[in-house]
């Protein structure tokens, strides 16, 4: 009897020894590989980011833009396109004053500047302020597009909308509600 009890505790032994061998074998390796992939991956990741980024345009009516970003990023799926962090952008007309833009996010196209401002954008031209969650600026087609949440301020009236567009080359402006029974909101600050 005691024969088969050591025979038994030696196969148990010899069990519990392979099974530590093969875990240690191919489970730890896998691991270790999975960590310096996950490395590789992140600083391949960081090879993507651009510190203060700063990109100036002018065009032939002499309108000058610039967009700075402290953290800017090239999109991996369409390399045109650079994501922007803590934007500020300005633009300078020939006979008005400049147009300076704040942001959270902006995703710009370098190469026909088409820019998509969003999270707590913040608008400002002489007395003229205008906070909203989205700004896209459409040069091609010389429009801007104020959306979600506006509010517009200067120095007599307060106005709350949905949707503005503005013409950049005439300066016109149409102002929208996206249901047609709201109306927009207008209040005299004197």
């Amino acid at each position: 009897m005691q024969k088969k009890i050591l025979l038994q505790l030696f196969l148990l032994l010899t069990i519990i020894l392979i099974s530590v061998v093969f875990f240690k074998t191919y489970f730890t390796k896998k691991n270790t590989n999975n960590i310096k992939n996950n490395n590789k991956l992140l600083k391949e990741k960081e090879s993507n980011l651009i510190h203060n980024l700063e990109y100036i345009s002018k065009d032939k009516t002499g309108k000058t833009y610039i967009i700075t970003s402290k953290i800017g990023e090239v999109s991996e799926n369409s390399p045109e396109v650079i994501l922007m962090k803590h934007v500020t952008a300005t633009i300078n007309f020939n006979n008005s004053s400049q147009v300076i833009i704040y942001a959270d996010n902006a995703i710009y196209n370098k190469f026909n500047y088409d820019t998509n401002f969003y999270e707590n954008v913040l608008v400002t031209y002489e007395d003229h302020t205008i906070t909203s969650n989205n700004l896209d600026f459409l040069f091609e087609k010389n429009l801007a597009t104020v959306s979600n949440d506006i509010i517009y301020k200067n120095l007599n009236i307060k106005l709350q909308a949905d949707k503005v567009e503005i013409d950049l080359i005439t300066k016109n402006s149409k102002i929208f509600m996206y249901d047609k029974s709201d109306k927009i909101n207008i209040v005299s600050m004197n």
